[in-house]
This record gives structure tokens, sequence and C-alpha cells, in this order.
């Protein structure tokens, strides 16, 4: 926990960037022309700012997303400031293993390459729901959903890397605030969550 406060208030860490550090500042030497990304979450937060800033680089850009509405307003506010960018939009949701199937399936159709998968999209459920594969909404969408998502585009990932000589990343973003509650503090985040409404 002490290293996440250090981070936190801005301590330079072994990368040489803190927390204060911006995804430009981190990207500044990248050449990302030869890159196609996936990035999960990336209509508004951190996923938005990664498209952003990948986009900047010259990456082309997959966006997949619950809401094609949301993606399709993702896509046109990186098109406004780079418009030679090239992003494709397509229907993902996480929390149903068939839409990670299907999306894979047109993904694959696409005949595209695939350097980089950010798994970044998440949720937390203010309410207790469950999944039309009958699990818990926020396991399925923020981890199975992913994992199902990593797993079947590993194979796509692989033949990039050995056609291209990029080798592949799949970055998980993830968050330490967990560990900053104990077991009597759980009860209190329902009540937390309904207040930021």
């Amino acid at each position: 926990m002490l290293e996440s406060v250090k981070y936190l208030i801005g301590s330079v860490g072994a990368s040489g960037y803190s927390s204060k550090s911006t995804a430009d500042e981190v990207t500044e030497m990248s050449d990302l022309r030869s890159v196609t990304a996936i990035i999960t979450g990336a209509t508004s937060g951190i996923g938005a700012e990664t498209a952003r800033v990948l986009a900047r680089r010259g990456a082309r850009l997959v966006l997949p997303a619950r809401s094609l509405k949301a993606a399709e307003d993702a896509k046109a506010r990186i098109a406004s400031e780079y418009p030679d960018s090239e992003i494709v939009v397509m229907a993902l949701d996480l929390s149903s293993l068939a839409s990670v199937r299907r999306f894979v399936v047109e993904f694959e159709a696409l005949d595209l390459p695939l350097n980089l998968l950010i798994n970044n999209a998440g949720k937390f459920a203010h309410q207790h729901a469950i999944s039309e594969d009958g699990i818990e909404m926020t396991f399925a969408t923020n981890y199975l959903g992913h994992f199902l998502l990593t797993k079947l585009l590993l194979k796509k990932m692989i033949e990039t890397a050995k056609a291209t000589g990029i080798q592949g990343r799949i970055v998980n973003v993830s968050s330490t605030v967990h560990g900053w509650f104990s077991g009597d503090m759980l009860r209190y985040l329902g009540v937390i969550g309904r207040t930021k409404r």
C-alpha cells in the first residue's frame, strides 16, 4: 500500500514516470503507425485518453463498446483532433460471453493485424445484477469477459508478431483501491456507489 500512496502523490517510479506523467509524455518518442490496437472502455476516462494518444501516435484503433453511439462519439472526438486516424467501431458487451465470441469472429473477419490489446473497460454494479450467463455482473464484465477476449485473441496476436516481427502487448488496466478497504468497509460500498450517481 505504501508504494501505491507514494505513486499517487507523484513519486517517480522505475519507469521514470509518475502518476503526474501524461499519456502524451509517456508516448512522446513512439511511432505507432504500424500498430493495431483494440481498446475496451475507450468511450470515456482512461480508455478515451489512451485511444486519443494512440491515434496521435498513428495507431489504427478498434473501439469495441456496448453502446455503439458512445463509441461513434469517441471516434468523432478523436477524428476531429487527428483527421487521418483510422478507427473501427464494433459492438462488444463484456458481460456476455456470447458477445465476446461474436466480437472476435467479426474482428477476425476484418483481416487486420493485432499488436496491442488494452483491457480497460470496467463496471461497478450499484445493484446486485446477474449477467445473461448467470454470473455476477461486475465479475462477468471486469474479469471473465476480458479473460475470454484475451484468450480468443491470443492466436491473432501471435500470428501478427510472427508476420511483422513486432512483439504484441496485452495491457490489463486495474486499480489498487480494493486494497484500501478492510472487510468491514465492503458493506458501505453500496452506499458510496449510490451517492455518486
